[in-house]
């Protein structure tokens, strides 16, 4: 009876690290393809390729998007991870017996709340943006006109940058007060 609130820690952890694991691989093959693309590796491929070449090897995965994600897609990814290392941050508190995120006013929630409505508003528009594709295709498919044609149209027209600069606010909001708090 006294192990269940670690065997409920340990389950959450678990679901995270699950939840989590997607929208890493996604970043990691696009930062590939970004450095692939430019010719050069940035700075942070030169100092994982030893990791990121061994990891692949393990968890049998590969490059395989071809071309760097669009803005919006790579906001969202980063906001996810951003949110789960504020999660991890918050039961790392519990855990130590602080307690902190559990106000209105504690900057650990106000980051966390400020990152799930990142995801909210991101996801809502990715589902208008779905629902007017599939309009738009239907019109255009019994007008005549090819797919590929509107889809590509569509795709420069429709797309809104939610706030390109802040989904790296999030991650250093979720990472940098870790040593202040202590």
């Amino acid at each position: 009876a006294s192990l269940a609130p670690l065997r409920k820690t340990l389950e959450a952890l678990k679901e995270i690290r699950s939840t989590l694991t997607p929208f890493l691989r996604l970043l990691k093959v696009d930062d590939v393809n970004i450095a692939k693309a430019s010719g050069t590796p940035s700075s942070k491929m030169k100092k994982r390729r030893h990791l990121s070449q061994s990891n692949d090897e393990e968890d049998g995965t590969s490059s395989t998007i071809s071309r760097p994600l669009d803005p919006h897609r790579r906001a969202e990814a980063e906001a996810a991870v951003a949110l789960a290392i504020g999660t991890l941050r918050y039961m790392g508190g519990r855990l130590r017996g602080l307690d902190q995120g559990r106000q209105k006013g504690d900057p650990l929630r106000k980051e966390l709340d400020k990152i799930r409505g990142m995801l909210v508003s991101l996801r809502k528009i990715e589902k208008e943006e779905n629902e007017k594709a599939s309009v738009t295709s239907a019109t255009n498919e019994s007008e005549g006109e090819t797919e590929t044609d509107s889809s590509s149209n569509n795709n420069a027209k429709r797309r809104k940058i939610v706030d390109v600069n802040g989904s790296e606010r999030m991650k250093k909001g979720a990472l940098g007060d870790c040593d202040k708090k202590k």
